[in-house]
């Protein structure tokens, strides 16, 4: 049964693999957007089964089992940075797999209003149980998956012929099925949307009889984002039996909550009902309207259960009907610094009065980096005052982190900062936009990229592939990597960390099996942009009859061209490897 387990920071478990998450809360630096470069932080807590483990946030067992105003001026000052540079940059990757259907015009249907939605005695036939079958990648041998695993979770009817659950729900899935209230029939689904950053998705089902026998299903109305203390019922089929279940509790607070499946961190609500395995895609209700989407809960404490509230639902269907696809949420791209020292205010210039947060570092892939610096003190946005904490005022006495506000806007959309620097106020204007991590922190629904040559198998290194080495991975996993996936910054548009993963042995590359695990730096005296470029550098014509390959350490390997065809046939077989390569058809050059 499907249900992420959280608590107050760090990796996840999914399927019986770990995913690191980021830092957020407890500690001096603030998130600016729903990203904090990808770094965890790690503890001890207990799985669902009360099983130790290495995480500070977890799935249930179950799923891994069966699968104040400040002085104001303005001046608008954009800060010149050299051009990105760099041959041959992919574009970053943002489509799933073909599984993920995306009929348009069905998706088109979400800016119309209903006809009817379901009330009363009506509402819960309007809520479904979901079956998946999951089949997750193999990071270590990318050319196949893990066995199959299989899964349940909950969903609900949002629109005429859709219905939303959450996307841990139906990750790298291979098959699903939906089963209605009081229904003792499976029928098809196909997920046509998923934001696995927002963990939510969209499935539909073809088949006429399950939307009209025994009774015409109707969508359950969104309502507002509840305030604290107001009763919520949670309705799902958790584990323990197979009929519906009913909790109710209250609403404990709203805060930015680190997102378990994605270790992005966004607005969710915290509620005292219980939230068990299966409950999530559930629907929150209150007054019969749907507050929130049941999705995660905190294995440490007794009933502390978590909801999407409706305003990141909202953000999340829009995207879908805007685009036909979830592109994700905005970002500054900057890592900031709370101020909470008076002595450090003090030697950063800041007035009496004034109150902010400190940028530490840019993105420089980013918007924000035209305008924003390292050593800026972030003092508004959008016209909201920043506290020294990194909060702002969200409504009555609640407070909430400013990276809030960045979420509020859609991708296209201008943000403005008021900024302290060197004492000097300044005020600048960006477009707000998705901003890509250089090592991914998840990747579900898609294929690893891979490129063999001559049995030496090279991958992007992500987040995934440092999963592989078990549930403790963050101590059993090659820790130069760790750091990397942790520490680095992307700095130029497709940049990718490239990997030397293993080594196929075969006479052509016998002797370089210690190498493996190592980053390619050159591939014949040429910097590697990412795997792309390195395959295109690999197989560029040369007068030279070897392939230097230079890694990190200054290690040195070379391949015999001549004889480096006939042997990645050699290894293919031997392997039983299907094919070769699996990279994009097209490459794109690095642009700003």
């Amino acid at each position: 049964q499907s249900l992420l387990s959280l608590s107050n920071s760090g990796s996840r478990m999914l399927m019986g693999k770990l995913m690191s998450g980021v830092i957020m809360g407890g500690t001096p630096q603030v998130l600016c957007g729903p990203r904090f470069m990808g770094r965890p932080l790690i503890g001890t807590v207990r799985s669902s089964f009360g099983k130790p483990c290495q995480s500070k946030i977890t799935t249930s067992a179950a799923m891994a089992a069966s699968v104040t105003p400040a002085v104001s001026a303005a001046i608008l000052i954009p800060i010149q940075h050299p051009a990105p540079t760099g041959p041959g940059s992919v574009a970053p990757e943002r489509f799933y797999s073909s599984s993920i259907v995306g009929d348009a015009d069905l998706l088109k249907s979400l800016s119309k209003r209903p006809l009817a939605y379901a009330k009363g005695g009506d509402l819960l036939d309007s809520i479904v149980k979901v079956f998946t079958v999951h089949s997750r990648a193999n990071h270590f041998l990318p050319w196949q998956n893990h066995p199959k695993r299989e899964s349940t979770g909950t969903g609900f009817v949002v629109h005429d012929r859709l219905i939303l659950t959450n996307a841990h729900v139906v990750a790298d899935a291979t098959y699903v099925t939906v089963k209605r209230h009081g229904s003792g029939t499976r029928y098809r689904a196909h997920v046509q949307a998923v934001g696995h950053e927002c963990d939510l998705a969209i499935l539909s089902v073809k088949d006429e009889e399950f939307w009209s026998t025994p009774t015409v299903i109707k969508p359950l109305a969104l309502g507002p984002l509840p305030s604290l203390q107001q009763n919520v019922v949670v309705i799902g089929y958790p584990t323990g039996g197979e009929n519906t279940s009913v909790t109710s509790g209250v609403v404990s607070r709203v805060e930015v909550t680190q997102y378990v499946h994605s270790a992005a961190h966004l607005c969710a609500i915290q509620i005292d009902a219980a939230i068990n395995p299966g409950n999530s895609g559930g629907p929150a209700l209150q007054d019969d309207e749907v507050v929130g989407v049941a999705f995660q809960n905190l294995p440490s404490a007794e009933n502390v259960g978590y909801i999407i509230p409706v305003p990141v639902v909202n953000h999340f269907l829009d995207e879908v009907y805007r685009y036909g696809q979830y592109r994700g949420y905005c970002s500054l791209g900057v890592m900031c610094q709370s101020l909470e020292n008076p002595h450090m205010r003090k030697a950063l210039h800041m007035a009496q009065g004034q109150s902010g947060v400190l940028v530490n570092s840019v993105q420089q892939t980013s918007t924000a980096a035209a305008h924003i610096m390292k050593g800026d003190v972030l003092l508004e946005f959008n016209g909201i005052p920043i506290s020294n904490d990194g909060t702002v005022h969200l409504r009555l006495r609640e407070r909430i982190y400013f990276s809030y506000l960045i979420t509020l806007l859609a991708t296209g959309q201008t943000g403005r900062v008021k900024l302290l620097r060197e004492g000097k106020v300044l005020e600048a204007e960006m477009t707000m936009q998705t901003n890509d991590t250089l090592v991914p922190v998840h990747m579900y629904d898609r294929a690893p990229r891979f490129f063999i040559f001559a049995g030496l198998v090279f991958s992007p290194l992500s987040q995934n592939y440092l999963q592989e080495y078990g549930e403790n991975w963050v101590d059993t996993c090659p820790r130069r990597l760790y750091n990397l996936a942790m520490h680095q910054i992307i700095s130029e548009p497709g940049q990718q960390i490239v990997v030397m993963s293993q080594v196929l042995v075969d006479d052509v590359n016998t002797g370089y099996q210690q190498l493996q695990n190592l980053p390619v730096v050159k591939v014949n005296g040429i910097k590697v942009q990412n795997l792309a470029h390195m395959k295109a550098l690999v197989e560029a014509p040369s007068e030279d009859q070897f392939v230097r390959f230079t890694l990190e350490d200054n290690r040195f390997i070379a391949i015999d061209k001549e004889l480096a065809h006939e042997a990645s046939l050699r290894v293919a077989e031997r392997y039983r490897v299907p094919m070769l390569t699996n990279l994009p058809t097209v490459a794109f050059e690095a642009t700003n």
